[in-house]
């Protein structure tokens, strides 16, 4: 199980199910051992009151049991029983489950309840059993009265006692369950309240740019997070500080590298070979040392789009404006290939963007689209405003790619084997790792305008520059 909320609401609620469910069990042994000490107790207490009201009425009839004694010679007439309703005036459905019968020593029948679906036979064993009547169980108690001299036996229906104990275990065991929709709600609850400070820290880092490395910033946070928290703002100092090593780093080796280079071009240059041959020699020299700056530069603009910290402001763009700059960079090539650039963005087009992100983006696919275009191609930057996004687009009408090579084009160092053109295989992969990093969609076609060439299109968010440092939680 993924989730800490479902585990933690599932195995409380289990617990508490089965922590019920034992509670049930226990107190429905617990009911049945009461009832029956509650029934047992009325029983004893039933055969005393019927040995207290023979007395008295033996007393006063100066009655005295002989052993002669036989049924026809009842001495009291036993009482019917007439009830029939649960409650009326009469008593109680009940009492047809309840019997009784006093016999004389000798075992001769002296008085028993007017019930005829029960007969209780003699007994001269005292104490409590369970007996077997009609296929029914009772359960009895027998006494002899030695002031007396008669043997008593109260019997009662057992059925009473599981009537009772089920209807005393029902209403317990519905009142638990009725409760366990809300001790879920309430354990759903709590969940929820406890995993918050989580479900907090995770909105405050998930609202933060990809540029903010800055500490977390909790007034308040649970003794069980706060190594957590600690850890998180650790990570990223650490994080930051490597970041910072490695701007200095790319910062250091474009000074140690390009001036040398750019002194072997000055020197090439300088150069006045005295024949065709090595006339040659120089060029290459010059074209290779061209190509390898070039590389450097691409090197060093992937390791800067990777740390993407490096551009952590954003500003409003004219995209327009930004255009017009890079092309006019680009325009010796451009010349150079009698290339027909053109261009449809609205004046008006501005968005949220890093200015020097964006430039390397846009450079990066305008000087893609201008190397592999034959000469007096054509080029078209093309920008679509609409109510969410902002869609850039660079087409050419180039050898364009298959789509084996689309599913590459995006891999470092990765060139088509169908161009020749001069590259190092760098140019769209850092396109993609500024969109990777800036939130920005890219996908690739084939030209609908020309009938052959590549379109690439990068998509923006049209909306406003969120804030980079959220607000601390309390």
């Amino acid at each position: 199980m993924n989730s800490i909320r479902a585990y933690l609401t599932i195995t409380l609620v289990i617990g508490i199910g089965l922590a019920i469910a034992a509670s049930i069990a226990m107190s429905y042994q617990r009911i049945t051992h009461e009832t029956e000490e509650l029934y047992d107790a009325e029983l004893a207490q039933i055969s005393r009151v019927l040995e207290a009201v023979l007395s008295i009425e033996f007393e006063f009839t100066g009655v005295h049991i002989s052993e002669t004694t036989h049924e026809k010679q009842k001495l009291v007439i036993s009482p019917e029983i007439i009830a029939e309703g649960e409650y009326n005036k009469d008593g109680h459905k009940y009492e047809k489950k309840l019997a009784f019968q006093v016999w004389s020593r000798k075992g001769v029948p002296l008085l028993g309840s007017s019930n005829n679906d029960v007969s209780l036979s003699f007994s001269n064993e005292p104490g409590y059993s369970y007996e077997t009547i009609d296929d029914k169980a009772w359960r009895t108690f027998v006494r002899y009265s030695d002031t007396l001299s008669i043997w008593i036996k109260v019997s009662q229906s057992v059925e009473i006692r599981e009537d009772v104990t089920h209807k005393i275990a029902s209403v317990n065991a519905s009142i638990l369950l009725i409760l366990l929709p809300v001790i879920f709600i309430l354990i759903t609850l709590i969940v929820r309240k406890g995993l918050a400070p989580l479900n907090e820290i995770n909105r405050q880092i998930s609202l933060r740019g990809n540029n903010n490395l800055t500490p977390l910033n909790f007034t308040s946070v649970p003794n069980e997070l706060q190594q957590i928290v600690g850890s998180i703002n650790h990570l990223m100092s650490s994080l930051g500080a490597a970041i910072e090593r490695q701007r200095r780093f790319t910062g250091n080796a474009a000074h140690e590298l390009r001036t040398p280079l750019a002194a072997i071009k000055v020197h090439a240059q300088n150069m006045h070979p005295d024949n065709e041959r090595l006339k040659n020699i120089q060029d290459h020299i010059v074209s290779g040392i061209d190509k390898l700056t070039h590389l450097f530069n691409q090197l060093i603009t992937l390791s800067q789009a990777e740390c993407s910290q490096v551009y952590d402001k954003k500003e409003a763009v004219n995209v327009n404006d930004l255009v017009c700059e890079i092309t006019t960079e680009l325009s010796a090539a451009i010349n150079k290939k009698q290339i027909s650039l053109t261009t449809h963005i609205d004046e008006n087009i501005k968005v949220q963007a890093n200015r020097e992100k964006l430039s390397i983006l846009l450079r990066n696919l305008i000087d893609n689209a201008v190397k592999y275009v034959p000469d007096q191609g054509k080029v078209t930057i093309n920008a679509e405003l609409s109510d969410t996004r902002v869609n850039l687009s660079v087409s050419d009408n180039g050898i364009g790619l298959s789509q084996e090579q689309k599913a590459h084009v995006f891999e470092r160092f990765y060139r088509a084997s169908s161009q020749d053109m001069d590259g190092c295989g760098i140019g769209l992969s850092i396109v993609k790792e500024i969109c990777d990093s800036s939130g920005y969609s890219i996908a690739l076609s084939d030209t609908e305008r020309y009938q052959t060439g590549l379109t690439v299109t990068v998509g923006m968010p049209n909306e406003p520059m969120a804030t980079d440092n959220p607000e601390p939680i309390v």
